[in-house]
């Protein structure tokens, strides 16, 4: 999310790499939970906020994350920007899962055992380097347009430094396989959220602004914005940094 960085100009921006991911270190997979992630958030808003309101922006994962957040500490916001979250309750895992399964290929597949085939000769420090590898890869095997992008629209080669595959595999790949272990609800509490929110969802993406007025948008506060990104895919924060800047800027100065 660095293209965010201009906001800068006017606030004080923090981003982070979230426990056993990016280049965070890697830990014990019993700590790699949801639930932790919200406190390790919890931790940093308290850490650099000297007791006032945050600002918080999440996109896709993030977006789940500042979902559950607000609803948890509805107190401690005052602007929020949720960017296409995958999902945010059982239903919409279901969805998600689903149309994300659908739309692998045997080319897919291919590519994934090439990475695995270079997993023994990584170089180790941590033990974690050979599937964070491989994971990297796969992040970075970035496919222009569906399912996330439109047509012909791909991110930059390398966009992603450093996945954290003990962490997917902890969070994520189950609920691929079995959607139904999907048993948390990130929208609880959001009712209790009396600050602005605004929900920024792509055209192009397949979790775009259909699938989140579909599954997500009821659940939200009466106050939320909801926008479409025209002629945008899922990543769009980093894809059009200088529209997502004023989007984002003339919602918290409004």
């Amino acid at each position: 999310l660095t293209p965010l960085s201009p906001l800068a100009e006017n606030y004080r921006v923090v981003f982070y790499d979230q426990r056993g991911t990016g280049l965070s270190p890697r830990v014990d997979k019993s700590q790699l939970t949801l639930e932790q992630n919200l406190e390790d958030l919890n931790s940093l808003i308290d850490y650099f906020s000297a007791g006032n309101k945050v600002k918080l922006i999440g996109h896709s994962w993030g977006g789940m994350l500042v979902s559950g957040y607000i609803g948890k500490y509805p107190e401690k916001v005052s602007h929020a920007v949720i960017v296409e979250p995958g999902m945010l309750d059982s239903v919409a895992a279901l969805a998600f899962a689903s149309e994300l399964n659908n739309s692998q290929s045997v080319t897919d597949m291919l590519t994934l055992l090439k990475h695995l085939s270079v997993y023994p000769f990584v170089k180790q420090q941590d033990g974690h380097e050979g599937l964070d590898y491989v994971l990297t890869k796969s992040l970075n095997n970035n496919k222009p347009g569906a399912p996330y992008q439109c047509e012909g629209i791909a991110m930059p080669e390398n966009s992603f430094k450093r996945g954290g595959y003990e962490a997917f595999s902890s969070m994520m790949m189950p609920v691929m396989d079995a959607p139904e272990l999907f048993t948390w609800d990130l929208t609880k509490g959001l009712s209790d959220y009396k600050g602005g929110l605004l929900m920024i969802s792509s055209e192009c993406s397949f979790i775009g602004y259909d699938f989140q007025e579909k599954y997500h948008i009821s659940k939200m506060p009466k106050q939320t914005l909801h926008i479409k990104a025209l002629d945008m895919g899922h990543y769009m924060l980093s894809l059009n940094p200088q529209w997502s800047v004023k989007v984002i800027s003339d919602f918290f100065s409004g």
